[in-house]
């Protein structure tokens, strides 16, 4: 009986980190910019946009985030449980139900690693045999958290400095409208690039559906075959999320950026793609929403504009408790399932 439960759930895993991918592609705006310029027909931006993110998350399934989420971040001889897993699941998927009531952009990779710890914690506590300073990484998990509070401040700091640097060299010694809109139509090509390439990373750093894969196959739920095989379908569905679901949120976005200039949005792409790939190659989880908030931050400062820091004090609020409150919330729901003879 208790095989055919854990078949039963590791089977409703992989339909989760399934619906994860998808869900990674249908909330992705980094096409938004693009569209937004008029630079490719609508369908055809979100081909190759899908393709893109499918294919960061298919080629760096092998370890980088994936490996860190579902076993580096895990102290030595701890793996996950089915049960943890669907806790895991089951706490950040409440927590961003929530932050979407809200309106507030919560980080699904904050609310994954938090709900991690939450649940390791009380596994520790109430397994009886496992230290609780050693059921996780902490030297890993440090990393990672430290992550999340410079990976923003690069992206505030190379957007920066990028548009200065650029508008010095460039963009100051055009003259005449003419001059400058013949430079943002070949600034509208090299936004291509840039998105093509934000979009592979974008894909790469998801560390949840693969992350949630890499813990069954940690865990020997999945053998090797098997785990690429899923991971392979994690990035079609991600494809598809953009494809058939992203739409909506990109071509409302894409309306706002119609007076946006093309050299503005491959700054901030390049920006966030640089250190969505660094973080990716580390094997660091980053919150992609986090960085793009502060490379148009960035990117507003250098240019002198206003900066709505009433907005931002309440996403960051929102983003510092997603952390403990995921924790708090899977250590609950899985103290539930252990009181119930399930861990």
């Amino acid at each position: 009986m208790a095989d055919d439960l854990t078949s039963i759930l590791v089977i409703v895993l992989i339909v989760m980190a399934i619906a994860l991918a998808f869900s990674i592609g249908a909330n992705d705006e980094t096409l938004s910019a693009l569209v937004g310029a008029g630079v490719l027909k609508f369908k055809l931006a979100l081909f190759i946009g899908g393709v893109a993110i499918g294919a960061g998350m298919i080629f760096f399934s092998g370890g980088f985030v994936a490996k860190t989420v579902g076993s580096d971040i895990l102290g030595e001889g701890i793996t996950y449980t089915t049960i943890m897993l669907l806790t895991v699941l089951i706490s950040s998927i409440l927590w961003l139900v929530v932050g979407s009531f809200a309106g507030i952009p919560l980080s699904s990779t904050h609310s994954l690693v938090g709900s991690v710890v939450g649940v390791l914690i009380v596994y520790a506590i109430f397994q009886g045999d496992v230290n609780p300073d050693t059921a996780l990484n902490w030297t890993k998990l440090g990393n990672v958290v430290l992550s999340w509070f410079l990976s923003p401040l690069f992206g505030f700091i190379i957007t920066f400095l990028l548009f200065k640097l650029i508008a010095k060299l460039y963009l100051s010694r055009l003259k005449g409208l003419n001059q400058i809109e013949l430079s943002e139509k070949h600034f509208k090509w090299l936004l291509l690039v840039g998105v093509i390439f934000a979009e592979i990373w974008v894909g790469a750093n998801s560390g949840e559906a693969l992350g949630i894969l890499y813990g069954l196959l940690d865990n020997g739920s999945l053998n090797l075959t098997q785990y690429f095989i899923y991971s392979i379908i994690c990035g079609i569905f991600a494809c598809v999320g953009i494809y058939f679901a992203a739409r909506y949120v990109i071509r409302n976005l894409a309306s706002h950026m119609v007076d946006s200039r093309p050299s503005e949005g491959l700054i901030i792409q390049m920006s966030s793609a640089i250190i969505l790939m660094v973080a990716t190659i580390l094997g660091l989880p980053i919150s992609h929403s986090h960085v793009i908030v502060f490379c148009i931050i960035g990117m507003s400062m250098a240019q002198k504009k206003e900066v709505d820091y009433k907005a931002l004090r309440k996403m960051g609020i929102y983003w510092f408790l997603t952390f403990p409150v995921a924790a708090l919330l899977a250590g609950i729901i899985y103290l539930g399932f252990f009181s119930f003879g399930f861990s």
